[in-house]
Formats: C-alpha cells, sequence, structure tokens
C-alpha cells in the first residue's frame, strides 16, 4: 500500500511538471477577483493526497487488473503580487469487473484569500476530461468549466507534522472544532 502511495506521488508530481514550471509566468490575477497573501508555510508547495480502493481485480487468467477505484488529489498554492494563487488538480479512476476503467482528471486555478485558518479557494477557470478505456463506449471527452463548476470553497486548515512530514489538515467550514478533517494532504516539495 504505501509502494502504491508513492507511485501515486510520483505521478502526481508528473503531471504537474508537464504544466508551465512558474506560474507567475501566466496571467495576473484578475482585479476582480478577491486575493490575499499565501501564508509562508503554504507558499510555493505541492500538496498531494492520494489513496487505492482495497478491492483488487483479477482477470480469467489470475493476473491483476488493479484496483476498483483511485483518486488523488493535489494543491499548488504561489503568489503573485502579494496575491495568492492555487492551482488545483483532482484524479477519480475507477475499474468495473468488466475491466471498463473511466478516469476523470480535474484541474481548476484561481486565486485565494486567507483569513486565519480559513481559506477560500476562487476559481478562475478549470477543464474536466474523461478517458474510457474498454467500456461499451471509449475515448476521451474535454469540457471547459461553466460558472456552476467556478462557485467559490471555503474550508478551514492547519498544518501539522506527522510522521516527521509536514501535513496540510483541510477542514469542512462547519467543523470550527477541527476535529474531523476531510483530506489531509503530504507535502512533498517545492
Amino acid at each position: 500500500m504505501k509502494t502504491m502511495y508513492y507511485l501515486l506521488a510520483i505521478c502526481a508530481s508528473i503531471l504537474l511538471s508537464c504544466k508551465k514550471t512558474n506560474i507567475e509566468e501566466e496571467k495576473p490575477v484578475p482585479q476582480d477577483k478577491p486575493a490575499t497573501e499565501t501564508p509562508s508555510e503554504l507558499k510555493n508547495g505541492l500538496w498531494f493526497w492520494g489513496g487505492l480502493g482495497p478491492i483488487s481485480y483479477y482477470d480469467r487468467d489470475g493476473h491483476q487488473l488493479g484496483s476498483d477505484w483511485e483518486a488523488a488529489r493535489e494543491y499548488y498554492f504561489t503568489e503573485q503580487n502579494k496575491k495568492g494563487k492555487l492551482e488545483f488538480y483532482q484524479y477519480l479512476g475507477t475499474r468495473s469487473a468488466s475491466n471498463c476503467v473511466t478516469e476523470i482528471f480535474t484541474k481548476k486555478t484561481g486565486t485565494t484569500v486567507f483569513e486565519g485558518n480559513k481559506f477560500t479557494f476562487h476559481p478562475i477557470s478549470g477543464t474536466f476530461t474523461t478517458v474510457k478505456k474498454g467500456c461499451s463506449t471509449n475515448g476521451t471527452t474535454t469540457r471547459n468549466a461553466e460558472p456552476k463548476d467556478l462557485q467559490p470553497d471555503t474550508w478551514l486548515w492547519k498544518i501539522k507534522d506527522f510522521e516527521e512530514v509536514k501535513r496540510l489538515y483541510i477542514y469542512d467550514i462547519k467543523d470550527t472544532g477541527m476535529d474531523d478533517p476531510v483530506f489531509v494532504y503530504k507535502f512533498v516539495g517545492l
């Protein structure tokens, strides 16, 4: 399981490296989007969460085909002229008993507003790509995010050290005691 976690982290890093290497070269933060300075412990940091399903599928010859689901998410916080920016990536993959594989890749970019232990992500743009292999319909479709997909998300957050690694704990905005994290991201680099 630990090996698979590291493989997912490597895949996420590869995906991130395929994009522009410096987010500040991109378009400036739009004036109509709220943004505050990014806290130093998050700035220029890549934070990753990933997991694999507990059940694996095998073909008729006994060869392992893979897990029935996989999921990974990452945040990449940066800043431009003291205005916080965020790139969010998410991968969801499912495999049916008939070996139909569906993969969904999400990318959103936008600004961030930090207020103490609360942050709001204001998406500006995004894409959703679906890849189907071995299904009744195969192929790749991509669509741009629509206004309903670009609504702000607000979370509570804190950094903790766990197993000698910095971790970003994300909580539902209603969990004011920060008792039940929704996601725990591992710091994987700058």
